[in-house]
């Protein structure tokens, strides 16, 4: 099963455990959906978003929140449910939560 990129968004989000801000930073990310088909949502059908995010300076208050309770409020108001895949700020999204 081929993934096809069905978007690519870029800019400025801000990462949160819970409510706390951790820190802005500058965001890529890559929307990828199977090629049979699925929809933008990380989890639905083969869809899945990845990317990179500059973590410097937050390392230990990630390690100490846990790195699978991240979230990333992107520009456009959307949050990622996200996990760090790397130490150097890979991530693989959970999934897609509401704005509120």
């Amino acid at each position: 099963m081929a993934r096809v990129l069905i978007g690519s968004l870029n800019g400025v989000g801000t990462v949160h455990v819970g409510e706390v801000v951790l820190r802005t930073t500058r965001y890529q990310l890559s929307v990828w959906s199977s090629d049979e088909g699925g929809g933008p949502d990380p989890g639905s059908d083969g869809s899945a978003v990845d990317g990179h995010i500059d973590i410097t300076g937050i390392e230990e208050a990630v390690v100490l929140a846990g790195p699978e309770s991240l979230t990333l409020t992107l520009e456009d108001g959307r949050r990622l449910a996200f996990r760090l895949t790397s130490s150097s700020g890979g991530l693989v999204g959970r999934a897609w939560l509401q704005t509120t």
